[in-house]
């Protein structure tokens, strides 16, 4: 996977531009070396890349996964290539200028939102926006594989309420009102939709998860564990010469 990563980062610099706010906002807060990071333009833009079988775990994947073990999740974090709309206005206002582009064509469609029946959409393509007002240097439009379908389930109302998630339960954060959100499943086990930073990301325990035809493929996982297993290991072997070398100063 980490070749994987390695190429979707090339390609996306030949599509964008190696000094484009589109290529920096893609690319924020992933780590290609060690396949690590996860955040909504990232997940979206590998799943363009991703062989035919495969594809970035959506949330209905994630529920499904959910069922058959509800602590698979547990200690990592992950997001899904999708976003939540509530409103057409947003308070986090580096997000106003992709949201009214995506308002107007949710519209256009005969889509309905509010904060109480929120839209969540997936398959958005990502398309470059030099317009100075646009903070993240991307728009999202509407393709022909994208699904907009209204869910209760993140309604403002129901934050740190336990809803349906798969065939149990789970409890949710959507302490936001307002605008766009993201998607995703944190280390805690808990659904959060609150985020609306759509581009932050970082080492500390992200990764993304791919699906492919037969199941979940989970080689980013697998990958990023053995990863967590080496430096574990290096960390023991470390103290152990520490302790060697301080037994050997006493005997001295």
């Amino acid at each position: 996977m980490k070749e994987l990563y390695q190429e979707v980062d090339r390609k996306t610099s030949e599509k964008f531009g190696e000094n484009s706010l589109a290529y920096k906002t893609i690319t924020n807060g992933i780590y290609t070396k060690n396949i690590k990071g996860s955040q909504f333009f990232w997940n979206t833009n590998l799943g363009v890349y991703l062989p035919k079988n495969q594809r970035v775990v959506s949330l209905r994947e994630m529920e499904n996964i959910h069922d058959l073990d509800e602590n698979f999740f547990s200690g990592f974090y992950t997001d899904t290539p999708q976003v939540v709309l509530r409103t057409n206005k947003d308070l986090y206002s580096k997000n106003q200028s992709i949201l009214e582009n995506l308002v107007k064509q949710v519209k256009k469609e005969g889509f309905e939102f509010s904060p109480e029946n929120p839209l969540v959409i997936s398959n958005l393509r990502l398309i470059k926006d030099k317009n100075s007002n646009n903070l993240y240097g991307l728009t999202l439009e509407l393709g022909d594989n994208s699904v907009l379908k209204n869910d209760s389930r993140f309604a403002y109302s129901k934050s740190g309420e336990k809803i349906q998630f798969g065939s149990k339960d789970k409890t949710v954060y959507n302490n936001k009102d307002n605008g766009l959100s993201r998607v995703c499943l944190n280390g805690n086990c808990n659904l959060n939709a609150r985020s609306g930073n759509l581009a932050s990301s970082d080492d500390d325990g992200r990764v993304v998860l791919v699906s492919d035809a037969e199941g979940v493929a989970l080689k980013i996982l697998e990958e990023y564990k053995l990863n967590l297993e080496n430096e574990e290991q290096k960390q023991i072997d470390n103290i152990k010469n520490k302790y060697k070398k301080a037994r050997e100063i006493l005997e001295e």
